[in-house]
């Protein structure tokens, strides 16, 4: 680490390797550096979930890092973290694959470096080993490469800037794995044949590695840019050139039924909500991202109502962990606080209602326990069984408003990214068309009941997908069922 004159005011940046995509290849140190980052500055080609570890309190920056959209400059990049980490911010730079390997990463270090910032590396496993293997494909092998050079494709051959040996590469008989080269798959192909490299050489594209929604080309170096043309190959996509491209060493295994299949999953709820829909779809294969489109928040004019339900009361039932929040920011409202609260018994229905007043100096109870007390319970949006001895007083205590749109989400959809958008409520859908506008005409529209599917009709989306019943798995399996059918007919 670097060291700074005043550690007391000074921050620090860590650039971290996110890996491949896979969030299990993240290393044990970078997910400990995400779990305490105040900042997290992070591009495109880090997987969303990885974002899962970072604390739910932390601003998280996304800068872009897309071949086909704005991306932020790299000189606003080093801004960033250099003015973060001034302010006293513990900054996580998040970059796919490993820092150092064609990732711009010593360019970052030296901007913390001249600024006076502390910084460190946290090395990652890079895309162009990892994504490879995960694919069957040795870069190496004693009897057919004994050497490998991995290059960057982003600058097309005999362009004036590109430092690439392209006539050198093509004479060896070296793997060539090209990170950042779809775009120029046509000219990096006429450099290696030109160079010498043999028609029949064999060649493997892996697009979105290390993810559920992987896919592999294999080829020809001759055939190589119009069987990519063919296949709809899109960027990051690892090439791979030699002998080896032709092995499969991959276990067989029947594939899960959304294997390939990346779905936008619109939730109402904070991050630190655990999110059963996506997990669900996970468990069924499926590249299942997260994005927050609408958030709760008190209501406006709850607070008297609230004062005034207390006194009558034996207890306040609390479903989560934001009605918890809610009743705190209500009884300030109102010119009191928690004190409001004395004598009565405050019933929490989940372990992380608990922790939540736990966090506030509360005890708490539950339902279980206050079985043979009659009473009036408050109650905001739990559900108490019919046949209790309660009294309930129903008190709504909070609303959905709209979050912020997240700037990756809507870079994806306009790249066309989603394969499928999700809503298990009427709330999201309505929030994700203010939030984005139009989707994209063939993104597929799962809903997962009668009143999402209503609401996303009415804010203009086609639906595609609803299950014969409401819940989690009926939404899930009703995908997974639609996928297969439209993979049957060759249509997905």
């Amino acid at each position: 680490m670097h060291a700074v004159t005043d550690r007391r005011i000074a921050g620090e940046v860590w650039l971290v390797g996110a890996g491949p995509g896979d969030p299990g290849l993240l290393t044990v140190r970078g997910r400990e550096l995400l779990a305490t980052a105040d900042v997290v500055v992070v591009d495109r080609l880090a997987a969303a979930v990885l974002l899962d570890a970072a604390s739910p309190d932390a601003e998280i920056i996304h800068v872009g890092k897309s071949p086909t959209a704005r991306s932020w400059a790299q000189e606003e990049i080093n801004a960033i973290l250099v003015d973060r980490a001034r302010a006293g911010a513990r900054v996580v730079r998040l970059k796919g694959g490993d820092p150092y390997l064609l990732g711009r990463g010593s360019e970052e270090a030296q901007a913390c470096a001249e600024a006076g910032v502390t910084f460190a590396v946290v090395p990652g496993v890079t895309s162009a080993l990892a994504v490879p293997a995960l694919a069957g494909i040795p870069v190496t092998h004693r009897d057919l490469a004994q050497e490998l050079a991995v290059v960057s494709g982003h600058l097309p051959p005999g362009h004036p800037d590109s430092t690439v040996d392209w006539a050198g590469l093509a004479a060896s008989r070296a793997t060539i794995v090209i990170l950042m080269g779809v775009a120029r798959l046509m000219d990096i192909a006429d450099a290696l044949l030109a160079g010498g490299r043999p028609e029949a050489t064999p060649v493997a594209v892996i697009e979105r590695g290390a993810t559920p929604a992987q896919r592999v080309l294999r080829t020809t170096l001759d055939a190589l840019a119009i069987d990519a043309i063919a296949a709809g190959v899109r960027s990051p996509a690892v090439i791979v050139v030699g002998e080896v491209a032709a092995r499969n060493d991959a276990p067989a295994t029947d594939a899960p039924p959304l294997a390939g299949v990346r779905i936008l999953v619109a939730r109402t709820r904070t991050r630190t909500r655990p999110g059963l829909l996506a997990r669900r779809l996970r468990q069924l294969g499926a590249d299942a991202v997260e994005t927050v489109v609408a958030r709760p928040a008190p209501l406006d004019h709850a607070g008297a109502e609230l004062l005034a339900a207390l006194p009558a009361a034996a207890g306040l039932v609390l479903a989560d962990p934001d009605e918890v929040a809610a009743v705190v920011a209500l009884l300030r409202r109102a010119g009191t606080d928690v004190r409001a609260l004395a004598g009565l018994i405050l019933v929490a229905t989940r372990p992380d209602v608990t922790d939540a007043l736990d966090a506030l100096g509360l005890a708490a109870s539950t339902l279980d326990e206050l079985a043979p007390e009659p009473g009036v319970l408050v109650v905001g949006a739990a559900d108490l069984p019919a046949d209790g001895p309660w009294t309930p007083c129903r008190v709504p205590l909070l609303t959905d408003v709209t979050a912020d749109p997240d700037p990756r989400i809507a870079d994806e959809l306009r790249h066309g990214d989603f394969d499928v958008a999700a809503f298990a409520s009427s709330t999201a859908a309505r929030s994700t068309a203010e939030l984005y506008g139009p989707l994209p005409p063939d993104l597929l529209v799962a809903a997962m009941g009668r009143r999402s599917a209503q609401a996303c009709e009415a804010a203009g989306m086609r639906v595609d997908i609803v299950p014969a019943e409401p819940g989690v798995r009926p939404l899930a399996a009703a995908v997974a069922d639609f996928v297969a059918v439209s993979r049957a007919a060759t249509v997905f």
